[in-house]
């Protein structure tokens, strides 16, 4: 198939991929891992790109099936809520070379439909374990400190980890899931071995949360994690982190000066007494003559040592300062201890100059939510800001209008006041000289067409000079124009790319070099962008009667008709495949990645419908048809096109498999039989099979032949053969699943489950 897309008016571009997660999602540095890349509207041709040239991917397949949740789910007004995303998951190898610093990085997908935004995971330096999925029992952890990479893939799910305590002293649990973007608003419990409450912490926010408590030597402690609104999902990944020794929170104050000796106060947990107490402890600390602007230090306490990072800064931080009046560059350590406190500073500023303000209270530990006020000298507001870009933080830069005092105002809204760690940094400095580039995420362009890449400078500390722009990495067949600048009245500049008409259908990662000139010195920065080639679809579909809304039984097989409209002679085959992107909670509808012959015109694709299915609530389903084409390269790509919404109202079940509430009595290593009730609806008279099915570390524990019950029967027995093994527990649940075939093609299904009671004592697993 040689088809050219250009010239296809009609057609439309294709849907581009969405980046969601790796799972795991914490990579040890300096190793290879394979992991499973999530994401969204994944095909066969898709690209997986690292910002971090230091890290390399390398696909090891395709990307599997649609990963519908399954059970359990929310009903009721918690049903209505927007669905998360559907993913799919691809396998790869992430090899992070020794050069890359621990912490966040991130990536990108691309495919002929476009580019993705960039999703995050976690580089750590330590020994990183991975979650065993399939644990009935908590997951032992052998020893401390140790990073579980982790996550909560489905409604209701929590996860525990057990770990004994080599020492006494204080342990913290730290829970990362904000900077994994992963949405989690996380808990950590933490209880001992015969369940008693020792330590908790929650989060209703989706940011990082962390708890320090006093373990004793050999106790055994239990790790609980789980979403506060029990919420779970295939992205929900999350990193647990569990360090013994102190924990710092924060110090007063947060810099020195190079050559500076100062008395430093450290607070946190386990620096005087080896307890969980909030406690405080001064050192003296010499402060090295270095360029680099952090020095790390390592400070010694009764429960161990820990490294704390000090910044370097060339003027003085002040403790509490009892004079308010200021000319110079400063930092401030002050506390806010009531609600409705304001803290006010006087800067003597001279017209025209420009100053960088911050409040820092997030990024020192702090539980304030600050906000900024600049006052004019005759009193006006001259500017204000609550929270700076990506935080609650404060910072703004101000230029002085006029010659005289201005007030800085500092205050709080977060009603966090009575903390003893209600503390804040204020900053007042010069800005430093310089300037800084962005880009967007990524840029898509069609062959023999044309794309715009914004380039915005961000000019800081008065500087107004030209910056001069140059792309690089350009793949073959993209050009941009040489000469590029942005003027020194101007703060953007689009670089238009020029696409050959042969040009690959591909995605690479661009370097936007931007050069200025600040105090006689070249000085470069430089951006990354992700631009991707994109292509037509030579299909739509549609559904047929989509003005209607279709009632369907529940537990049964909707097979909704699709109108296939092929485009200036495309005749090839196509898949359907559902959206990720669906309306309410899915509650287990489905349909599969379904392949349609070559020149069909409509099509039945079968919709799942689960038995569980509320009746007061319509359900919708939005798939897409996957084609594929071909490149001017004679490369193969995968473009999408959606289909619109099919709306289904869910009416009473075709059949209803039911085992009763009483438990079942066996013996381990003998058989036992389960009687069922099958119930028809009467006009549906289909023969119907009865299966078992166990969870998945003990399936082979149970055997059992599937029964079949003719119609007209609506009583049956199930029976089952056990293996005598120590891994049977006292009870278990088996779910016994009823199948039969609508009009001879399409599946209905119902199952129920039934609580099994070994009377012989087993020991557990």
């Amino acid at each position: 198939m040689n088809l050219a897309l250009a010239a296809v008016a009609a057609a439309a571009l294709s849907v581009a991929p969405g980046a969601g997660y790796i799972y795991p999602p914490v990579m040890p540095a300096g190793r290879a891992t394979e992991v499973q890349f999530g994401g969204y509207e994944f095909t066969p041709d898709v690209e997986l790109h690292s910002l971090d040239p230091g890290v390399t991917i390398e696909r090891l397949g395709p990307p599997g099936d649609l990963i519908v949740p399954e059970p359990p789910y929310w009903f009721g007004q918690k049903s209505m809520r927007g669905a998360f995303p559907i993913p799919r998951e691809l396998p790869a190898r992430i090899t992070v070379g020794k050069e890359v610093s621990p912490g966040i990085t991130r990536w990108q997908a691309a495919n002929a439909g476009g580019a993705s935004g960039t999703a995050p995971y976690l580089i750590e330096s330590g020994r990183v374990v991975v979650e065993n999925r399939h644990r009935a029992d908590p997951q032992t952890l052998d020893s401390l400190p140790v990073t579980v990479a982790a996550r909560l893939g489905r409604i209701a799910e929590v996860d525990c980890y057990n770990f004994t305590a080599a020492q006494d002293g204080p342990v913290t649990a730290e829970l990362i899931t904000g900077r994994l973007g992963s949405g989690i608003h996380g808990v950590i419990e933490i209880r001992e071995s015969n369940g008693v409450h020792v330590a908790d912490v929650v989060n209703t926010d989706g940011r990082d949360c962390e708890l320090t408590f006093a373990a004793e030597a050999g106790k055994t402690y239990s790790a609980r994690v789980f979403d506060v609104d029990f919420r779970g999902n295939q992205a929900f990944v999350y990193a647990l982190r569990i360090t013994p020794g102190p924990r710092v929170l924060m110090t007063r104050p947060n810099a020195g000066r190079p050559s500076q000796t100062r008395e430093i106060e450290f607070i946190g947990y386990g620096l005087e007494t080896n307890t969980a107490q909030l406690e405080r402890v001064t050192r003296k600390i010499d402060f090295p003559d270095q360029q680099e602007p952090t020095f790390p230090y390592n400070l010694k306490t009764p429960a161990g040592s820990t490294s704390v990072s000090f910044r370097l800064e060339d003027f003085d931080e002040l403790v509490e300062p009892e004079g308010n009046e200021f000319s110079g560059p400063i930092a401030i350590n002050g506390t806010l201890d009531h609600i409705g406190q304001e803290d006010r500073y006087t800067l003597e500023m001279s017209q025209g100059d420009t100053w960088s303000l911050a409040v820092e209270a997030r990024v020192l530990g702090s539980p304030l939510d600050p906000v900024l006020r600049v006052l004019a000298p005759d009193g006006s507001e001259l500017a204000k800001n609550d929270d700076a870009e990506g935080t609650s933080d404060c910072a703004l830069e101000i230029t002085a209008a006029t010659d005289g005092p201005h007030t800085v105002v500092i205050s709080d809204v977060s009603s966090e006041v009575e903390s003893p760690l209600s503390i804040y940094r204020f900053v007042a400095k010069r800005p430093r000289t310089d300037f800084t580039l962005s880009v967007p995420p990524n840029v898509s362009f069609e062959a023999g067409g044309k794309a715009s890449i914004a380039v915005k400078v961000t000019r800081s500390g008065g500087y107004q000079g030209e910056v001069a722009l140059e792309v690089k990495g350009l793949p073959a067949g993209i050009t941009a124009p040489t000469e590029l600048q942005i003027p020194a009245d101007k703060n953007e500049l689009n670089i238009e790319l020029t696409t050959a008409a042969d040009c690959a259908t591909t995605s690479t990662y661009l370097s936007i070099v931007g050069v200025g000139t600040i105090e006689s010195r070249s000085v470069k920065h430089v951006s990354r962008v992700l631009v991707s080639r994109t292509m037509q679809v030579p299909v739509s579909i549609s559904w047929v009667g989509r003005e209607t809304q279709h009632e369907r039984p529940r537990g049964s097989t909707f097979p909704a008709e699709l109108e296939i409209n092929r485009q200036d002679g495309y005749d090839g085959e196509i898949w359907l495949m559902m959206s990720s992107k669906q309306s309410r909670h899915r509650q287990g509808i489905r349909g599969p990645i379904m392949k349609v012959p070559a020149g069909a015109q409509r099509v039945f694709y079968p919709v799942f419908l689960p038995e569980w299915l509320e009746t007061f609530r319509t359900s919708r389903l939005v798939i897409f048809a996957v084609a594929e084409v071909v490149d001017p390269q004679e490369e193969s790509h995968y473009v999408l096109s959606p289909s619109g919404r099919l709306c289904i109202i869910v009416e009473g079940a075709l059949m209803k498999v039911d085992g009763g509430d009483a438990e079942i009595e066996a013996l381990p290593g003998e058989a036992f039989e389960i009687p069922v009730d099958v119930l028809r609806r009467p006009n549906f008279t289909e023969d119907v099979t009865l299966e078992i099915t166990v969870a998945d570390d003990v399936d082979e524990l149970f055997q059992a032949a599937p029964v079949v019950v003719p119609t007209g029967q609506t009583r049956a027995t199930v029976r089952v053969e056990t293996t005598a093994a120590p891994r049977l527990y006292p009870e278990q649940q088996l779910t016994v699943r009823a199948t039969a075939l609508q009009d001879g093609k399409w599946l209905a299904v119902s199952e129920t489950d039934v609580t099994v009671v070994f009377t012989e004592k087993v020991a557990a697993r």
